[in-house]
């Protein structure tokens, strides 16, 4: 009887304790927002000059202001948050800024379905997923706060594209690439999906399409990119970039293209060759689909089969024409070149891969 007492006692304290810990559980959405003022209005997070301390750069990647965070979101923001949260604890002035990469078509295609003006969508977006990441309680200084979509911010954008215009490291050039007929614009690589080589946006085939663009004369820094005497990189990181930077020592050359008309002159078509002694063994010449003058070769007989052949290669993917396993296919311009070593004409194909 007393041993049976005994361990009905137990289980009535048992179920008390239970009954308190669950009365005295942690509940973040009281407990939390107290502790986010304060640190809000010690500002606990804002970054000074000090220079009685080393300082610590942190930054992660900026969203997109799609409307809302998700998990994504935070796994990316958590890694490089413990980071600076452990290098203030080590002493450095730690600067931690954060904003939003607002400009894009999902923000235009967005706001157009909604019939929504795109900047009052977008800063509204800011102000839910600030108020959301706020309530995370990252260490980020919002006084240092960027948006790209605000005026005061891409002003300095456009700053620095004049400067590099003016020191002739931005050029125009034609070059080829993802299209989707549908939104009239240029993809991204990742904007292009499946199989069948979709927009992710609207579902539409796409294309490849020569486009004259912008871009940076990236290579005349490529010597200085290529060391890493003072970089402390893996090893795997610096073959990544010298094969990014793809330097090649060689020669350009001009050719000329083949008059076949009464008062056609010869185009001017400029090569790069890492092995110039062999310009004697050319035997023809490999136009891409999308060079410009893939069209003045063209003979009227051929035409009909280069126009199917460019409508063919405008639905591959850039990995597939360039896949070293790939069987070779081409077809003939017409059209020939004079090779300058020699003065013969060599034909020009036209081909989807190199």
């Amino acid at each position: 009887m007393e041993k049976k007492k005994s361990t009905t006692r137990k289980k009535a304290i048992s179920k008390k304790t239970t009954t308190e810990m669950t009365d005295k559980s942690f509940n973040p959405q009281v407990f939390e927002p107290k502790w986010q003022k304060k640190w809000e209005d010690d500002q606990l997070y804002r970054s000074v000059i000090d220079e009685s301390r080393p300082k610590h750069y942190a930054l992660t990647m900026l969203p997109y202001p799609s409307g809302d965070l998700h998990i994504g979101h935070w796994f990316s923001m958590v890694p490089p948050d413990t980071r600076a949260r452990f290098m203030r604890m080590k002493g450095y002035n730690v600067l931690f800024p954060m904003g939003f990469d607002a400009f894009g078509l999902n923000a235009e295609n967005a706001a157009i379905k909604d019939g929504i003006h795109p900047m009052k969508r977008t800063f509204a977006n800011i102000e839910r997923m600030r108020t959301q990441m706020k309530s995370m309680g990252p260490m980020f200084d919002w006084e240092r706060e960027a948006i790209s979509a605000d005026p005061s911010y891409y002003k300095w954008t456009e700053w620095f594209f004049i400067q590099l215009y003016k020191a002739g490291l931005a050029y125009r050039k034609m070059s080829a690439v993802d299209w989707c007929p549908k939104d009239n614009t240029t993809l991204a690589r990742e904007q292009v999906i499946g199989d069948n080589r979709v927009c992710e946006r609207c579902g539409t085939p796409v294309i490849k399409k020569a486009l004259e663009q912008w871009f940076f004369k990236a290579t005349k820094y490529a010597d200085e990119l290529l060391r890493f005497d003072e970089i402390d990189w893996p090893e795997r990181v610096k073959t990544l970039q010298t094969n990014w930077i793809g330097r090649s020592e060689g020669a350009s050359v001009i050719f000329k293209t083949a008059p076949f008309g009464d008062d056609k002159a010869g185009d001017n078509i400029e090569i790069f060759t890492t092995r110039p002694d062999t310009l004697w063994g050319a035997t023809f010449m490999v136009f891409s689909p999308e060079h410009p003058l893939v069209s003045e070769v063209t003979t009227p007989e051929n035409k009909a089969a280069v126009e199917a052949y460019k409508a063919q290669a405008t639905r591959q993917s850039d990995i597939e024409r360039e896949a070293v396993d790939k069987e070779k296919t081409g077809v003939f311009t017409g059209g020939y070149a004079i090779n300058p070593v020699n003065n013969e004409r060599i034909p020009i194909w036209i081909a989807d891969t190199s």
